[in-house]
């Protein structure tokens, strides 16, 4: 049975990534979860500055910030047969990535296109989703490794609260610390179908829209960031991260909270920051033994260096690089 230190579990893609300075970042007060808008003038032909083609997905931005920070590290994920499977697969390969749970599927491997521009680097993500949308977590699957943590990610398709159930299931089992950064999916079946995970989850990793989301599904209306952890922290979650954007992140633990403020940063794009930040608050906890102020710390710095550059994983400090850091 092969032994890891983390297993992520989700998506695998290939990103196509335009980099432009021609976006207007436009604010709309008007309607909640559209506040923000990116413009173009419509018709137009936008120059793009970069372009970078590069894998992507929830498992594998994850699984490749664990492994730089030397972490023995395998993906479940589902990509297709043809020459884009293989580019991401070669990356799993080259980063040192158990791929031994990595199905390929006849069908398209999921893609997504993403457009990145204005001061701060902030992006709209275009996502065809195709063979991720099949991947299916079993309980044999489950079994048929060893593993101290799961890092979950965003589900899709009609298998994923099946995959949910059986993932919590066999890591309750087997005593598998989970982080668990739910994607748009799991958050619409809201905190009633949630809570029986939310109870058996050690990180839970979310974006104050998101938290503020989940809070309301339970029936609480608040934008308080203390009135949030005291909610989520009741629903049992040991660690629970809630990211402000450029503004840093807060995390609670044991009713104790910590914030940390973002790293100035002339930002190209911002994504991937979100995994680096929560793969990253993962693998501090785990080095530091349970110090959140300096697992918070390393997760501001990585996600900080991965808003430098486009792509997703570009950016992602390994271990050897951090040793110039104080943290």
């Amino acid at each position: 049975m092969k032994k890891f230190d983390v297993v992520t579990i989700g998506s695998a893609t290939l990103d196509i990534m335009f980099h432009t300075k021609d976006a207007q970042i436009l604010k709309n007060r008007k309607k909640f979860g559209y506040q923000h808008l990116m413009a173009f003038e419509l018709g137009s032909k936008v120059e793009t500055h970069d372009v970078l083609y590069t894998s992507g997905g929830g498992a594998a931005n994850t699984a490749v910030s664990f492994s730089r920070l030397g972490f023995k590290t395998a993906a479940i994920a589902c990509i297709g047969k043809g020459a884009t499977g293989q580019i991401v697969m070669d990356r799993f390969k080259d980063e040192k990535i158990d791929i031994s749970f990595v199905k390929q599927l006849e069908g398209y491997t999921g893609m997504s296109f993403v457009i990145t521009g204005g001061k701060k680097g902030d992006r709209v993500i275009f996502v065809h989703r195709s063979v991720n949308k099949k991947l299916e977590v079993s309980k044999k699957l489950l079994n048929s490794f060893s593993t101290k943590w799961i890092y979950l990610n965003s589900l899709a398709g009609k298998p994923w609260k099946e995959n949910t159930k059986n993932i919590f299931e066999i890591a309750k089992k087997k005593n598998i610390k989970i982080a668990w950064n739910p994607g748009t999916t799991q958050l619409d079946a809201g905190y009633p179908f949630l809570k029986k995970y939310l109870a058996n989850t050690e990180v839970l990793l979310l974006n104050r829209e998101e938290a503020i989301s989940l809070v309301r599904s339970s029936g609480v209306k608040t934008t308080r960031i203390p009135k949030l952890f005291k909610v989520m922290h009741g629903w049992g979650p040991k660690v629970i991260a809630i990211t402000v954007g450029d503004k840093g992140a807060y995390v609670c633990s044991n009713s104790n909270v910590c914030y940390d403020k973002a790293l100035p940063a002339q930002g190209l794009n911002t994504t991937g920051a979100g995994d680096a930040f929560g793969s990253s608050l993962v693998s501090g906890l785990i080095t530091y033994k349970g110090d959140v102020k300096k697992a918070l710390h390393l997760a501001i710095v990585r996600s900080n260096y991965v808003v430098r550059k486009v792509g997703a994983q570009e950016g992602l400090l390994s271990k050897k690089e951090l040793t110039k850091f104080k943290i």
